[in-house]
């Protein structure tokens, strides 16, 4: 949970900062050079152009995941940790390889992103959530939430994520289930 907890941190960190600016006039180049360096993180396209910052985009993805919807989809995807790939591979999402990610070596799942951390595992599936095109319908559902000032939290959030499994609503179902029935457990640990 610290992992989950710490990037939330890092997420929000940077969402504030974009907010600060949203109105703002003059950027120095520091400034510019953060902004191009999240839009870039985040695969939003921007021409540089501090005039035509694509805000809306940006806050849409600049975005936090739930620290408990986290916590019960690494739980679910890796059978509470317990699964090869989660410890061969450190991957506790079941995400698949990437550029980069794949491997050959002896002892890991192949065609499975391989992180060198439990931390860089939940880093990168953050970042899948808050940049990969079949998850905007999540992004989106979220931007809404923080319009209507309502809290993002996992109860709100874990029907959102259409297309995330092949298994549709009953996987979406099948997490709510569990999120709820280890509520408790995951609060205790946050």
């Amino acid at each position: 949970m610290p992992y989950i907890t710490s990037q939330n941190a890092a997420i929000t960190a940077e969402r504030n900062w974009l907010i600060s600016k949203q109105y703002q006039g003059q950027w120095s180049p520091a400034e510019r050079a953060r902004l191009k360096d999240i839009a870039k993180r985040y695969k939003v396209k921007w021409s540089g152009n501090t005039r035509k910052i694509p805000w809306n985009t940006l806050l849409e993805r600049v975005d936090i995941i739930p620290t408990s919807m986290v916590a019960t989809m690494a739980a679910a995807e890796s059978g509470w940790g317990t699964s090869k790939l989660a410890r061969n591979n450190n991957n506790l999402f079941g995400m698949k390889c990437m550029k980069g990610r794949c491997t050959n070596a002896p002892g890991k799942v192949k065609g499975y992103s391989q992180f060198s951390s439990v931390k860089e595992s939940v880093s990168a599936y953050v970042t899948n959530l808050n940049t990969h095109p079949a998850y905007s319908s999540f992004r989106k559902s979220r931007a809404q939430l923080r319009k209507a000032e309502q809290e993002v939290t996992a109860t709100a959030m874990i029907h959102k994520l259409k297309g995330y499994s092949t298994k549709g609503k009953s996987y979406n179902n099948y997490l709510f289930a569990m999120y709820q029935d280890n509520q408790r457990l995951i609060a205790a640990h946050m």
